[in-house]
């Protein structure tokens, strides 16, 4: 007790720094995300289901809002007073010019280009665009990823739209046509898991398209990526496609709002590592997440998560733990720099004080003794041993740490000596002494 009341100023700065640390530290993660996924029936719905069960077992809570597709994605992560912080997209979907406050944390998954259309045999691929100019197709409504990439894809090929009978409604809404006859082919734009077309996939009667030239299309858009499906992928039964399927594909990116917390932005990619990490039907193990070939600029926390991998902590601490001591690292390193030698010093504080206590009682007992040498008066003895026994008492008040207690000790033995001094006159013997010397100089 007594060295606390000692060193409690110290203890005061050393918690005021620490509070200070703590009030400018980076606020905590959110506990409630909001995340745009896609059209209803679409691999993004029922990839964001996947992702938000993965965030519950962190105490996060990820709500998926449907969406029209990766344009609508984009421009509600653009808007500073939209409440959603991240969502799904499709590389090449954005205006590249007006990339303000959306970063990327890196693709997850390939999105093929499919297209399916009703006919006996598989169409010629040069013949194909001026034989579906003579059907209804659905590109996807506007807006969404599929839309987009089928426009991107006819402007490839110097063909313009209204050569073409298209139409623009929703995947799920386009397979309910293409069933009861309404059009006669859908170009969708989705993962291979899809419900959407696996649905397809199932239908009687259709084709898909073979894009024999996929990459010439991968080396003229950096967002298109060249894929295949071998002979019987799609059916060892049906021997379906009867030979290799060329395809064209864009990936699938979870984009952010820059201003995300650090720590969310590295729970998405731990649960894109966890959930798009394992091999796929066109996805080798541990592929994604990775960076493609992306026009937006790239997440700081993102760049890190792939040199690094995620914090070590989270090896051995819950979430929330891992997460405060990280955002805590930095100001604490600060904070250690200036606590350290405080609290190194404070044993050495207290022991310092100490020793001052008997040095002070020392410097008192010195000048009495000086007193007593020079103007002993016996009269006085009852005074001069009360004297003595203030410095005792004094002495006793004190709380000694174990490595001064030879200077305590040696202490008391010198209040004791001048006290039996005191009691045998010793001091009246010196001061005749000094008188003698006196007259035999005079």
């Amino acid at each position: 007790m007594q060295m606390m009341r000692e060193i409690w100023p110290l203890l005061v700065i050393i918690l005021l720094a620490l509070f200070l640390v703590i009030f400018f530290a980076r606020p905590a993660p959110p506990k409630h995300v909001l995340m745009g996924t896609g059209p209803k029936g679409s691999s993004h719905e029922k990839l964001g289901q996947q992702y938000a069960k993965f965030f519950a077992k962190y105490g996060i809570t990820l709500e998926l809002i449907p969406t029209t597709g990766a344009v609508e994605n984009f421009h509600r992560l653009q808007d500073r007073n939209d409440p959603m912080m991240a969502a799904f997209s499709i590389s090449g979907a954005v205006n590249t010019d007006d990339l303000q406050g959306v970063e990327t944390l890196g693709s997850i998954d390939y999105h093929p280009a499919w297209f399916f259309y009703k006919s006996a045999v598989e169409l010629p691929a040069m013949n194909r665009f001026t034989e579906m100019a003579k059907r209804k197709i659905s590109i996807g409504n506007e807006g969404s990823g599929t839309n987009l990439v089928a426009h991107r894809i006819i402007e490839m090929n110097e063909i313009s739209p209204s050569e073409l009978n298209l139409t623009e409604i929703p995947s799920h809404l386009a397979i309910e046509d293409l069933q009861q006859g309404k059009i006669d082919g859908l170009f969708i734009v989705d993962s291979f898991e899809s419900p959407n077309v696996k649905k397809l996939l199932a239908m009687p009667g259709l084709q898909v398209g073979n894009f024999a030239r996929a990459e010439a299309y991968a080396d003229l858009d950096r967002s298109f990526e060249a894929l295949k499906v071998p002979r019987g992928g799609l059916s060892l039964k049906r021997d379906w496609p009867s030979s290799d399927l060329q395809m064209i594909a864009v990936t699938t990116e979870i984009l952010v709002d820059d201003r995300l917390h650090p720590a969310i932005q590295m729970l998405f990619l731990q649960a894109a590592k966890a959930i798009n990490g394992p091999e796929s039907f066109f996805s080798q193990e541990r592929e994604f997440p990775s960076f493609k070939s992306t026009t937006l600029p790239r997440s700081h926390e993102a760049e890190i998560f792939y040199q690094k991998g995620p914090p070590s902590l989270l090896n051995y601490l819950p979430f929330w733990l891992a997460e405060f001591f990280d955002r805590m690292f930095l100001l604490l390193l600060p904070f250690a720099a200036l606590a350290y030698p405080l609290i190194r010093s404070m044993p050495n504080y207290y022991r310092n004080r100490i020793r001052a206590q008997i040095n002070q009682i020392y410097g008192s007992i010195k000048f009495f003794e000086q007193q007593l040498s020079s103007s002993y008066d016996v009269s006085k003895k009852e005074e001069y041993l009360r004297r003595v026994d203030d410095f005792e008492r004094e002495a006793l008040s004190m709380t000694v740490p174990a490595l001064l207690a030879s200077d305590y000790y040696t202490l008391r033995s010198t209040i004791a000596f001048v006290g039996d001094s005191l009691r045998r006159d010793a001091y009246q013997a010196g001061v005749q002494q000094s008188a003698d010397n006196l007259d035999a100089n005079l």
